[in-house]
């Protein structure tokens, strides 16, 4: 997983995000969580990866440019 990668949450842990994507933004100092954007709002916990799936990267990301 790197920062910009599109994401589907778990629905069993977090089923307010059933069907919609989120935007890893960024990791947390370097440990398996990370903080993700969904519907323009930042998530306010951090998310563990076991509870992401990557569905594809945003070419347009606003971090800007390709990693």
């Amino acid at each position: 997983m790197k920062v910009g990668d599109l994401v589907k949450f778990s629905e069993e842990y977090y089923p307010e995000y059933k069907g919609k994507a989120g935007m890893l933004i960024g990791p947390h100092d370097g440990s398996p969580v990370w903080q993700v954007m969904v519907a323009g709002r930042i998530h306010p916990f951090n998310v563990d990866s076991m509870d992401l799936e990557v569905i594809g990267y945003d070419e347009n990301k606003m971090i800007g440019g390709r990693l």
